[in-house]
């Protein structure tokens, strides 16, 4: 294939995965699907880079499988594209879920958000969670500022720490000075 059918391609092949994964998944997170199909996966609340595929055989088919090869299929790409897709494609979820910002690649944070809250950033790129809302509490969250392209050796963790809580003992002084004024 040209160059130009190979780009153009991929950006079809991103939409596809994009409407497929975020309603599959958001389907698998319905009560009637979610304890009997996609609990498995979400054992891991830390996930690591295997557990991208730790599921059972009808999620890995509807939620994993389908929304990556559809876009190969109704393009009737060659197969040279098909593979880089494919391979991409695990190559990126595999990241999604390895909990580290490799710089200049994409981050893991909405996912690992994802697998904190459950409910929030069921899509891969985030525009159909921006369209239904369901990027919930997650642009108010710390996680939401390390979520960029990182071109820094330094860890996200360092470049934005966690906020700090307060201690119970700054927590009880600061309640008995409110009660003695």
């Amino acid at each position: 294939p040209s160059f130009e059918r190979f780009l153009l391609e991929f950006v079809v092949f991103g939409i596809v995965e994009e409407i497929g994964f975020y309603y599959s998944h958001r389907l698998l997170h319905q009560p009637r699907f979610y304890a009997r199909f996609h609990k498995k996966h979400h054992e891991w609340t830390a996930p690591i880079g295997i557990t991208s595929v730790y599921c059972g055989v009808p999620e890995m088919i509807m939620s994993n499988l389908l929304p990556a090869a559809m876009g190969p299929l109704i393009m009737q790409s060659h197969l040279f594209t098909a593979w880089v897709w494919l391979g991409l494609v695990l190559f990126s979820t595999t990241l999604a879920h390895g909990g580290y910002h490799v710089p200049f690649l994409f981050s893991p944070e909405a996912h690992d958000y994802h697998h904190k809250v459950f409910n929030c950033w069921f899509g891969t790129s985030g525009i159909l969670d921006k369209l239904h809302k369901t990027d919930g509490s997650f642009a108010d969250s710390v996680h939401a500022e390390r979520h960029y392209v990182s071109f820094s050796l330094k860890s996200m963790k360092e470049i934005h720490p966690e906020p700090l809580k307060p201690s119970r003992a700054s927590t009880s002084a600061e309640g008995k000075a409110g009660k003695a004024q």
